[in-house]
């Protein structure tokens, strides 16, 4: 149990400094928050009454959904398959390293970027700042099933070029609730997709209804999803790292 301790603590302290280190996985990161930046500055900055009050709830939808999807499948996905091509998956393997340690530092390494990057968002935008630890909050929990789907992908993915075309999937799943209200009856569909719950949960923090019954039908969503991705997970990852 100690050295299985002391090898994720190694594998995430790797793991860390390959966020600083690796340019995919760093522009990832910055990528959401300069976003927000250019949003929040060059078109918002004019608005007043209800529509400022509108593109400030489209801003918290962006800040989520952009954060989640970039974070999880571009650089964790990518990350992944960068390793395996340079073989450093295998080199750890053969240092007695299971693939259960190396995703689970993955994993939990994209998650605090998420945590980070979510953060510095809000702060961006303006949203109050007794909001912030419940927004971290929504958006950790609710991108926990791109994660998991990043990290299966990432082991089917034989370099990064095939990463690239496997990410697309993820992205366009993630990002799925912006484009609700420019598809006709979609908008009745993405609130149960991946992303779904999460991007409600947001948008009812920001306007002040979080903790109401309005909360309850999103946040059933955002739990199943994570159950359903964690079912999916168990079951294939052993055969995905045996056959990679």
């Amino acid at each position: 149990m100690e050295a299985t301790l002391r090898k994720t603590g190694a594998l995430l302290g790797k793991d860390l400094k390959d966020v600083a280190r690796n340019p995919t996985m760093l522009v990832c990161c910055l990528l959401p928050v300069g976003f927000m930046l250019f949003y929040e500055n060059a078109i918002g900055g004019g608005m007043e009454g209800e529509a400022a009050e509108a593109f400030s709830l489209l801003l918290v939808s962006f800040s989520l959904l952009f954060t989640s999807t970039m974070v999880a499948s571009m650089a964790t996905l990518t990350t992944i398959a960068e390793e395996k091509e340079k073989h450093t998956l295998r080199t750890l393997m053969l240092a007695n390293v299971s693939a259960e340690q190396m995703l689970a530092s993955r994993g939990l390494v994209a998650l605090a970027a998420i945590a980070v990057v979510d953060g510095a968002c809000y702060l961006v935008i303006g949203q109050p700042l007794e909001g912030l630890p419940a927004f971290v909050a929504i958006g950790v929990v609710g991108s926990v099933p791109l994660v998991l789907l990043s990290l299966l992908l990432g082991l089917v993915a034989r370099d990064q070029m095939s990463a690239g075309v496997l990410s697309m999937p993820v992205l366009i799943l993630g990002l799925a609730p912006v484009f609700a209200q420019m598809v006709d009856g979609f908008s009745e569909v993405a609130p149960f997709l991946p992303t779904g719950g999460m991007n409600e949960l947001g948008l009812l923090l920001a306007q002040g209804d979080l903790f109401t019954s309005d909360a309850l039908v999103p946040l059933a969503v955002t739990l199943a999803w994570v159950a359903v991705a964690a079912v999916a997970f168990a079951l294939l990852y052993r055969r995905l790292a045996r056959d990679n």
